[in-house]
């Protein structure tokens, strides 16, 4: 399995960092790769104005590029970022659709979307981080999820993906209990995140194949308020 880690916090090393790092160890069979969006950023953009017609860079670089290939391969996806994305450059947050839509499949041209054909039975999967402060946190586990992370979401529903659960946490440290409850809630959702498989079963005399219905995992988890 291939499973690309998106780091889109504006500063490296925070809560949303820890917390993929997290995620991503609850993997460990996976083959991972890790892409920092705002090093691609300075990189690759050359501030061409293409992305306020379509809300999705149009640059081609051979890093971004190459980029583009690895998410399209990619059979496992988890994004963090700022819960206020549309804060920064917008042209940030349109680099970061390009990135999530190529995983997808979901192609741009002139500002129409088409879908590329993927398998039903290999549908991939995803999963959010959110970096909220302490007030939203509740609103993340309800579903009404600040803006930017809500941009990502929408794009990986419309391509088809299926997002396993985002979960929320602070902006900043405020202590190490606030980095622990940062550690379990990424650690969750990490463990969502793997393919479930399941075991053939031997129906019981008697039952006709009756199958016991299995609780689905929580989608939204969240860091407990101190």
């Amino acid at each position: 399995m291939r499973l690309v880690a998106i780091d889109a916090s504006p500063v490296g090393g925070g809560p949303v960092t820890h917390a993929l790092t997290c995620a991503v160890q609850e993997l460990p069979g996976a083959d991972t790769t890790r892409v920092r969006l705002y090093d691609l950023f300075n990189r690759t953009c050359a501030t061409c104005t293409a992305c306020t017609r379509t809300g999705r860079c149009t640059r081609h670089h051979t890093a971004l590029d190459e980029a583009i290939v690895l998410l399209a391969e990619a059979d496992m996806l988890i994004v963090g970022t700022t819960g206020h994305l549309h804060a920064h450059d917008p042209r940030g947050t349109a680099l970061l659709e390009r990135l999530v839509g190529a995983f997808g499949h979901l192609q741009t041209a002139r500002g129409l979307e088409t879908r590329g054909g993927t398998e039903p039975g290999a549908r991939k999967r995803a999963a959010l981080i959110c970096s909220a402060p302490l007030l939203l946190g509740p609103l993340a586990m309800l579903g009404m999820l600040p803006a930017g992370v809500a941009g990502v979401w929408r794009t990986l529903d419309r391509s088809g993906v299926m997002v396993v659960g985002c979960a929320s946490v602070g902006t900043r440290w405020s202590g190490p209990a606030s980095r622990d409850r940062a550690t379990v809630c990424a650690r969750r959702l990490g463990r969502a995140l793997t393919p479930q498989t399941r075991a053939p079963r031997v129906p019981t005399p008697g039952t006709h194949g009756r199958r016991a219905a299995a609780s689905p995992a929580p989608l939204f988890t969240a860091a407990p308020s101190a």
